[in-house]
């Protein structure tokens, strides 16, 4: 026999406490008599008055308790198969970390951002599997799919710009490591884009075709402004601001691509979002998510010992019945 809750156990402290109070009760209840009654007198009030009915009461109540006690401490023998099936949808998110997503035209920073979004959007996930895939010129997968968002938040943690060397902004690249990561039996797919859609580079027009040919749905958010803002350099003094410019001596300007990735979205049956302040896309992008039927992910089969309480209750319960009907008075 097992137990699921033994600490309840240390209650049956109080069974010889209860016991000293009954048997002090019984005493104390002799002198009163004595001290008010002579002995003949107590004879005849006693005299209906059946000590082992009283004792037997008593005794009922004691075990009562420590059935109670003992289904409180949820009694296990014998054991059920438990089938336990995950579903969910597979889901790629997919984060620019190209040197364009150091812009500040959104505070602090466009990375930031990216990271927040990917952050708020795995706390409104359940059940589903994410994978993670970082890219610039070019791409690599950070996580697989994975149903441990505190492993994946983990590995937001590490993501900044300059973790991949090549620089740009290959989509197409991006594109084609998401789909490597599906299992080719889902049938409901999603990448989610999170990029300034700067500077592409790649076929990303043919990498749209396949994704839509392999029935996955892309989602973009867009991280920036149209107006756009110069690309701060990291140098040794970061008191002093340096920014990128081009072969021309001038500041290169970076501003967020919305045709193409409005394009991307709507090719593949998605949407696009611009990154805001209350990351209300994330939301809406969720809402329309929750619409594609989540299929079995997983399948977990264990064995648990069956709940056997019931049984110290219902015996408690029968000997309360017992309890009540039993007269401490003598059949006259």
């Amino acid at each position: 026999m097992h137990f699921g809750n033994s600490a309840f156990f240390i209650s049956l402290s109080i069974i010889p406490v209860i016991i000293l109070l009954m048997y002090l009760s019984a005493k104390k209840r002799t002198r009163l008599l004595s001290r008010f009654l002579s002995i003949k007198m107590q004879q005849r009030l006693l005299l209906n008055v059946s000590h082992i009915s009283r004792s037997f009461k008593d005794v009922l109540l004691i075990i009562v308790l420590v059935l109670l006690i003992f289904a409180a401490a949820r009694p296990q023998w014998g054991r059920k198969l438990q089938i336990f099936e995950e579903k969910g949808l597979d889901i790629v998110v997919a984060i620019d970390v190209s040197k364009s997503m150091l812009a500040e035209d959104l505070s602090p920073n466009r990375i930031q951002r990216a990271k927040n979004a990917f952050i708020t959007f795995l706390h409104q996930l359940t059940g589903d599997r994410v994978g993670l895939v970082l890219f610039a010129g070019d791409s690599f997968v950070q996580c697989p799919l994975t149903s441990d968002y505190s492993a994946l938040e983990m590995f937001t943690s590490m993501i900044d710009v300059g973790i991949i060397p090549q620089e740009g902004t290959d989509i197409a690249s991006s594109i084609d490591k998401s789909i490597s990561l599906f299992p080719k039996e889902a049938q409901n797919k999603v990448i989610v884009l999170i990029t300034d859609g700067e500077n592409l580079q790649g076929d990303f027009k043919s990498k749209i075709k396949e994704a839509k040919d392999h029935n996955i749905i892309i989602y973009t958010i867009g991280v920036g402004t149209q107006k756009g803002a110069p690309i701060p350099i990291q140098t040794e003094s970061p008191a002093k601001k340096v920014y990128l410019k081009d072969k021309d001596n001038n500041i290169v300007l970076s501003k967020l691509d919305v045709s193409n990735l409005r394009m991307i979205a709507q090719k593949t049956g998605g949407l696009f979002f611009q990154v805001s302040a209350g990351e209300g896309e994330i939301k809406e992008i969720l809402s329309d998510i929750n619409k594609l039927e989540k299929e079995k992910i997983s399948t977990k089969k264990f064995s648990q010992y069956k709940e056997q309480y019931r049984y110290f209750v219902f015996i408690a319960l029968i000997l309360l019945m017992i309890e009540f009907f039993v007269l401490e008075r003598k059949k006259s």
